[in-house]
């Protein structure tokens, strides 16, 4: 069975992923199992994402996924390097993934993999004088290939970029293939067919949700629904503006610097920041620069926040399962054969492996996600030992 891995966030899950699935299936054939390694209740632009990772999970696998596993936190609150890496790292450590599939602006795979080839140290060498992260890795870039830097305006081929380097780095006999992006673009408010999920999370946030349906396969669309009924969702950084506060006035500049990855001088505009303004968007606000990202700003908040320190391997320790799809139970079978660490799908599992850092702050952060939920209802801690995967046997291939 050929078994491709897609990274995601699925935040929330609409029609332009259930494309790339079905465009990932009639490239490699219509039997491939899909796995998504997808980031959990924190994502990569730095915030909560707005609907738990279960309910996000669900959604996936009633739509064409067959198994979510967890992107590791660390990876999740990365920039687009540490992102890529930990990952491929995850599907690497399954042992049976054959395939990574991600969707592009540009569709070319061949000018993807050459601008991969970049030397990394230049990349490391530009940061240092000052670029930010992407400025530094299209000057590498250039280098390779003078006419990729184009490439680089666009986010979706800059992951795929690091996708490529990442599976190079780590020696992985995985296969990389891309889709082109069909559809709004990347963080577009333009509302279609194949919307984006930046678009969906403003009208979810506007109270407009019903604007969401024609963007959604129908049943990730009733998850969604559900969840805002309940009171789960949508989980917001406003609801958590005085819990975050009162834990990050607690920190000094020397503090901050454990989780801004740099000494760049970051962690003393966070520190003026943070005391200055009442609210986490007024801190990013404030803080940001061209050489300050905002996405970086997010993130290093939220890392100091939930305890992350910048240098915390993005690898993961453990597999965590958040749904099963119609073949994720033969992908599971396969897993057991040949995963490299340990797999966690129930609870059970969990509490038999050996008390870690890492298992403590998974718990700890998955409680601390539970303050950004509207119904209070949801703000009791120990979800994390409660929850099992969803399960579902049917299939939904739906474009």
């Amino acid at each position: 069975m050929k078994i491709c891995g897609i990274v995601a966030e699925y935040n929330p899950f609409h029609n332009g992923h259930a494309y790339h699935c079905a465009k990932t299936r009639g490239q490699i054939g219509d039997e491939t199992a899909i796995v998504a390694v997808m980031s959990g209740n924190f994502v990569q632009r730095g915030d909560f994402a707005i609907v738990d990772k279960y309910r996000r999970a669900a959604m996936a696998v009633c739509a064409g996924v067959d198994l979510v596993i967890e992107l590791p936190l660390p990876a999740a609150l990365s920039s687009a390097e540490g992102f890529a890496r930990g990952a491929v790292a995850s599907l690497a450590a399954m042992g049976c993934v054959t395939h990574l599939s991600f969707g592009s602006e540009c569709g070319d795979l061949a000018r993807i993999r050459r601008a991969a080839a970049c030397d990394r140290s230049a990349i490391r060498e530009h940061l240092a004088s000052g670029q930010s992260y992407a400025a530094a890795l299209q000057s590498a870039v250039e280098t390779v290939d003078p006419d990729a830097g184009a490439l680089l305006s666009s986010p979706n081929n800059t992951l795929g970029i690091e996708y490529c380097a990442a599976i190079d780095a780590l020696g992985c006999d995985i296969q990389p293939i891309t889709v082109q992006r069909d559809g709004a673009a990347h963080d577009s408010e333009q509302l279609h067919v194949r919307p984006s999920a930046s678009a969906l999370r403003h009208l979810i946030l506007d109270g407009k949700v019903d604007a969401c349906r024609e963007g959604m396969p129908s049943e990730a669309f009733t998850w969604l629904t559900q969840a805002i009924d309940s009171g789960a969702a949508p989980a917001h950084v406003g609801v958590c503006d005085a819990a975050m506060l009162s834990y990050l006035r607690r920190l000094s500049p020397d503090d901050l610097l454990r989780f801004t990855g740099g000494k760049d001088g970051l962690q003393n505009r966070l520190f003026d920041a943070i005391r200055d303004h009442t609210s986490i968007p007024d801190i990013c606000a404030a803080a940001q620069t061209r050489r300050y990202p905002l996405a970086r700003i997010r993130r290093a908040l939220l890392r100091a926040y939930l305890d992350l320190p910048f240098d915390t391997s993005v690898e993961p320790r453990y597999l965590r399962v958040l749904a099963i799809g119609p073949r994720g139970r033969e992908v599971l079978r396969q897993m057991g054969k040949t995963a490299q660490v340990p797999v966690v799908i129930k609870p059970v599992n969990e509490k038999r492996l050996p008390d870690t850092a890492d298992l403590r702050r998974d718990a700890l952060v998955d409680d601390l996600y539970a303050l950004a939920q509207p119904s209070r209802a949801f703000w009791t801690g120990g979800s994390h030992f409660r929850q099992s995967p969803y399960v579902t046997n049917k299939e939904n291939r739906s474009v």
